[in-house]
């Protein structure tokens, strides 16, 4: 009895150490594979941000009760939520992270993920969520100046030394905090670094450190990125950019500020970091009064990348139900240096549509902002069930689709109200959705004008002879591209899931379900089609 004893301790004792000996997941991290195709890894595995944002002032515990119900009814894995400079740090110093426990704690308990959005120096291109001492002290934490010498009403100089080592030292306390309590769990996943940077009232900054900056020669890097030839001289910004040189000055300004704060941050707790951009579009042209000024807009993207090295994505804030609009506001960013991430949209039923389109051009996700119900609001639900019923299709196959979209393999169809129904081409084959169909009459040619909630799918090459097809409120039809090819067949339609096990069939579609095309549920719906020679 003794020896069997031992010899089950020792059993045991050598599982514990092999149980031990297992090596925990790695962080978060973005990941780029050598060939200009980056995207989020989480746990070691691509990763799908399927994500929603409360209002501003919501991450207080008397209202997170409303932000949960309307992240679980969505049916997300990550919620954006902000970490107050303001509240952080009330006195100089000193550090209360009672807030960031909480966001972090309750993410647990509802099995979400963590994108925690510094509200840092800027916050919308001001300075609303800054502490209060340093609201109260202009001399140690200077104001921006307009070109009168006019202190703007509510923004810091980027020049204000005092400001940044501030910034930069309460945000790398943050990290440190987050790598201390959540190392081994990793519940955040990003971390935002200030929000929509910029500023208001001005162009550029006018303080008188600003100035002397202003005058002096740009720095090659600014040069090179906007392929400026200096024509063997040191140009300063007005020779150098002419009628532009005061916004590519405030860019290059508000950009190293940024980038500085993330490094103290990334010194502390290498998490993957991304910046949002109030994006230029929509007609608006003016900096400093339509949109903030030294943001990273698509003009002086180029700098924006240059100068902040340690910001992974710069990711997208739009505002608007157009496709049309939301694709020229994305585009710009959709770069070999810059993944496409939708860091904000507004909450409409219209807006469910960005994610697929996001998926196809290698984007590693998409967010919306103000999911909980505030007083006065219009009522959400609308949207809820249009974006919850996208991430229960979504959601299981997430890292599928994190994979194929890293690797380019993702065609959207999406609803364009009065437009041409979309194609793809795939292989041999032409596929066409439709919208608006009904059963045994012919497909529509152009979607219609009054969608309420638009159609949208994906189709995904999962072999040589399968596609994954995936969305909802749409006909699906594939013919061959070439009839000269000789025939072609759709020998199986099964609908069902796809998960991290594998596809599981539910049933397979035939007659009524295929005669007139397949025909993807409201509700959202996958099928695996097997394509014949």
């Amino acid at each position: 009895m003794r020896n069997l004893l031992l010899a089950t301790a020792t059993l045991l004792g050598l599982s514990g150490a092999a149980r031990a000996a297992t090596p925990p997941p790695p962080a978060p991290a973005f990941v780029d594979d050598g060939h200009g195709r980056m995207s989020l890894r989480v746990d070691g595995k691509p990763f799908l941000v399927l994500a929603g944002q409360p209002h501003n002032s919501s991450a207080w515990p008397d209202r997170m009760g409303a932000v949960w119900a309307a992240a679980d009814a969505m049916a997300l894995n990550t919620l954006e939520a902000p970490v107050y400079w303001q509240t952080l740090e009330p006195q100089p110093g000193r550090f209360d992270f009672t807030e960031t426990d909480m966001l972090v704690h309750q993410a647990r308990a509802h099995r979400k993920r963590l994108a925690l959005l510094w509200f840092g120096t800027w916050k919308n291109g001001a300075m609303g969520y800054v502490p209060d001492w340093i609201k109260q002290d202009r001399q140690h934490y200077p104001r921006l100046r307009d070109a009168d010498g006019n202190e703007t009403a509510n923004g810091l100089s980027p020049f204000g030394a005092e400001t940044l080592a501030r910034d930069e030292a309460a945000f790398g306390a943050l990290m440190r905090h987050l790598r201390a309590i959540d190392a081994a769990q990793h519940t955040v996943i990003l971390v935002q670094v200030e929000n929509e940077s910029g500023q208001f009232g001005t162009v550029r900054d006018h303080t008188e450190a600003a100035n002397a900056a202003f005058a002096s020669p740009v720095p090659d890097a600014v040069l090179r990125a906007m392929r400026v030839d200096p024509k063997g001289g040191h140009p300063n910004w007005r020779d150098a950019f002419g009628a532009r040189a005061d916004e590519c000055f405030a860019a290059w300004s508000v950009s190293r500020y940024v980038n500085a704060v993330a490094q103290a941050g990334h010194a502390a707790d290498p998490l993957p970091l991304y910046a949002n951009v109030w994006l230029r579009y929509r007609g608006l042209t003016q900096p400093g009064t339509d949109y903030p000024s030294g943001g990273g807009v698509w003009t002086v993207l180029p700098i924006w990348k240059a100068m902040t090295p340690a910001i992974g994505v710069l990711g997208t804030d739009v505002y608007t139900n157009s496709l049309a609009e939301f694709r020229k506001g994305v585009l710009p960013y959709d770069r070999p240096d810059n993944v496409p991430f939708v860091s904000e949209s507004g909450i409409t039923p219209a807006t469910a549509r960005w994610v697929f389109d996001t998926l196809a051009r290698g984007g590693i996700g998409a967010s919306q902002f103000g999911i909980d119900h505030q007083p006065g609001d219009p009522d959400l639900t609308p949207a809820l069930v249009a974006h919850g019923r996208n991430n229960r299709l979504l959601g299981p196959m997430a890292a599928f689709l994190a994979d194929a979209a890293r690797q380019h393999r993702i065609s959207a169809l999406i609803e364009d109200p009065g437009a041409p129904d979309p194609q793809t081409e795939i292989g041999d084959w032409r596929i066409t959705a439709s919208f608006g169909a009904e059963w045994g009459k012919p497909s529509p040619t152009t979607a219609p004008l009054d969608a309420l909630a638009p159609g949208r799918a994906l189709v995904v090459p999962i072999d040589a002879t399968h596609l994954l097809i995936a969305g909802m409120s749409a006909r699906i039809e594939l013919q061959p591209k070439d009839d000269a090819a000789g025939p072609h067949e759709v020998l199986r339609v099964e609908e069902g899931h796809l998960t991290d096990s594998g596809w599981s069939t539910d049933r397979i579609l035939n007659g009524d379900e295929t005669d007139y095309g397949i025909s993807l549920d409201p509700q959202g719906e996958a099928v695996r089609v097997t394509l014949g020679p």
